[in-house]
């Protein structure tokens, strides 16, 4: 559905209302002089040793692996994976497997570097 004009003249009417008139919800405390923290530059999660694999390693997550979940390996070793690719110009390949259980309900899964 293409925009009308008068949506357009709407949300800049809404976007324009003066918004400090509005009062801060009794959940939320202000502070003043809190220092920021420093970035954490290229934490890559609790996975980030996927990316110290040698080209034909491998390792296995089973429901019994203290702090890791089988379901969430594969997800962050493609995304380690590809952040090593980008940052690096090197070729990283993982490949994950359903070892044990469904692929909706794993209980265990293998992740192996294949390039």
């Amino acid at each position: 559905m293409p925009r009308t004009k008068g949506s357009k003249n709407k949300k800049v009417r809404l976007l324009s209302q003066n918004l400090t008139t509005v009062p801060v919800p009794n959940t939320i405390t202000i502070c003043n002089n809190v220092p920021l923290p420093e970035p954490k530059h290229m934490v890559l999660s609790k996975y980030g040793f996927i990316s110290t694999l040698q080209v034909g390693q491998s390792f296995e997550i089973t429901t019994t692996t203290h702090d890791f979940k089988p379901s969430s390996l594969a997800p962050a070793a493609y995304q380690i994976a590809s952040t090593v690719r980008k940052t690096t110009n090197k070729r990283f390949k993982v490949a994950c497997r359903t070892l044990e259980g469904t692929s909706q309900h794993p209980t265990k899964v293998g992740c192996w570097r294949v390039a």
